[in-house]
């Protein structure tokens, strides 16, 4: 079934089938989705035409673009034709021979290292030390060289774009069969002292029927011992795979072309390739060991580099789990402490009586139970991905729910809480997330005030031209230290001390970022104000289709 690889885009490394006929490429497409904003909904179209694949634009606002050319009518498709869509370039692979198996589990039974005595014998024709300078592959001056240096370029660009090493194997061994003449190819890995087959390509085999690739044991050795690649070929010339050779001799594979070279990881053989090709249809030579050889010591480079990746990501991870749960033990045990004080108020009242006392301890105890609650919702809204539900709404009735829910806080301290709002419209918002940022806002405002002469002021302004609707809030607190003012939105830093968790304002700042605001910070001596700016402006179709990709 031919496929799609991109080279280039959001969605660099990804492989889509064609599938269905016709197969649509575009942001919204079930067959070939992509996440590039500059692709329109339904971008280009694939279809069948007399047996052949046919490329057309489907009005797309950027243009199809085909080998560097620009559609103007349907075109035919050939075996690695480059499509270029809005930022995004595919190469068309039309080969729809190729049957690929990957995963130990599903390749162990289709490789065998023969080590018997049946007589086929390999001359060694070449040979190139896979730890060598000389496999860097010269300036290119020849349509070979052009040819090499663009795989070696394709294969480099999926470098970082793997989540496994399975995976890249996979690809790499997409741009070998797209780019070199391959009948059969099987990655083998080391799991052990034992090399297991983890990738197995075949160009053609019989239909219906999943035949075995059988090789030398030998050969497979001589590349781990000596650590280069060789390129084989059926004779009788080369006594270490010869009959004389003690152990047995190469299975009988046909006339064959065979290239076999190592994966190095630290001078060490972690891996190894094998190709080979009919000879009726290719011969390989010296420059193509070259470049298998290079390619061997670049997919050493990517998995090294991919394991010291993820050993440090996971160290990275460990890490914040263990600052995360310091920071949550310590602001849990401050709740928890503030409700054990809350608790002996309440008996010392039962057991006198005094429903004075019961009444102030169990004020003591809602308030930590609305610190509980608060925390556990900053606490899911930093750490989930989410979409807003977006409805219309007032904003202006959203924030005088939030000063009438944090109401009795101020009136408490003393604190007066003041408003001033703008006519506002009606604008598509997630009330509950804003009502949330809005809160931890105030409450920071509430707190950061002096008792009895503390001032907040709680205002909104729309504008027409821009369609931007801004929320603030002011209070007349002594200001944000000018060591803190970077480190305000992130996630556990917090001025308060150990009345502070230092989620509020890092969740703040996720909800008002999912809405596609901004959320700003103005402080002096004097005071501080954090304003939310909300673009509500409607956009058209032309411009929808141009900034937004499909729902995440």
């Amino acid at each position: 079934m031919p496929t799609l690889y991109v080279l280039q885009g959001s969605d660099k490394g990804r492989t889509y089938q064609t599938g269905d006929d016709p197969t649509i490429l575009g942001r919204h497409s079930d067959h070939v989705p992509l996440t590039d904003h500059s692709v329109s909904r339904e971008h280009a179209r694939l279809h069948r035409t007399n047996g052949a694949w046919t490329i057309s634009d489907c009005r797309s606002s950027n243009g199809t673009y085909l080998n560097g050319h620009r559609l103007s009518a349907p075109t035919v498709l050939k075996h690695g034709d480059q499509i270029r869509v809005g930022g995004t370039l595919l190469v068309f692979n039309g080969d729809e021979s190729i049957e690929s198996f990957s995963g130990p589990t599903r390749t162990r039974d289709l490789v065998e290292l023969d080590a018997g005595d049946r007589h086929f014998d390999s001359s060694i024709l070449a040979s190139a030390v896979a730890g060598d300078e000389s496999v860097i592959l010269a300036t290119p001056v020849t349509s070979d060289a052009v040819h090499a240096w663009n795989v070696i370029y394709q294969i480099a660009e999926t470098v970082g774009a793997f989540e496994t090493i399975d995976e890249f194997l996979e690809r790499m061994t997409d741009i070998v069969f797209r780019h070199l003449r391959v009948d059969r190819l099987f990655i083998l890995m080391r799991d052990g002292d034992e090399m297991v087959p983890r990738v197995v390509r075949y160009r053609t085999h019989t239909s219906g029927q999943v035949v075995k690739i059988t090789t030398s044991q030998r050969i497979i050795q001589h590349v781990r011992h000596t650590k280069e690649g060789v390129l084989c070929a059926n004779a009788q010339s080369d006594v270490r795979f010869g009959p004389d050779a003690k152990g047995g001799s190469l299975h009988q594979l046909g006339l064959t072309s065979v290239i076999c070279v190592p994966i190095l990881i630290r001078d060490e053989v972690a891996g190894i390739i094998h190709m080979d090709c009919g000879m009726a249809r290719h011969t390989y030579n010296q420059q193509q060991l070259l470049l298998a050889t290079t390619i061997g010591r670049m997919a050493g480079m990517a998995i090294e580099n991919h394991t010291l990746v993820r050993s440090r990501m996971e160290r990275e991870r460990l890490a914040a789990v263990g600052e995360t749960v310091a920071h949550l033990s310590h602001s849990i045990r401050n709740i928890l402490q503030g409700m054990r004080s809350g608790a002996d108020v309440i008996e010392m009242g039962l057991r006198r009586g005094n429903l004075e006392n019961v009444s102030a301890g169990w004020q003591i105890v809602q308030r930590n139970l609305e610190r509980t609650y608060g925390l556990a919702t900053n606490m899911l809204t930093y750490s989930q991905e989410r979409r807003p539900q977006m409805e219309m709404a007032q904003a202006n009735a959203v924030l005088q729910d939030v000063i009438g829910l944090h109401q009795r806080q101020a009136d408490d301290k003393g604190v007066v809480v003041s408003t001033e709002f703008d006519d506002l419209p009606a604008v598509p918002l997630d009330v509950d997330g804003i009502h949330q940022a809005v809160g931890n806002i105030l409450i920071n405002a509430i707190d950061a005030v002096p008792k009895d002469t503390g001032r907040v002021r709680v205002f909104s302004k729309y504008d027409e031209n821009t369609g931007e609707i801004r929320l603030s809030l002011s209070d007349n607190g002594p200001g944000i230290a000018e060591e803190d003012r970077e480190r305000v939105f992130t996630a556990f830093h917090s001025t308060k001390g150990h009345r502070g968790t230092g989620l509020g304002l890092a969740a703040a700042r996720k909800i008002v970022e999912e809405h596609g605001g901004t959320i700003d910070l103005q402080t002096s001596p004097k005071g501080t104000t954090f304003t939310i700016r909300l673009n509500t402006a409607p956009q058209t179709a032309a411009d929808s289709d141009k900034t937004h990709g499909p729902p995440k």
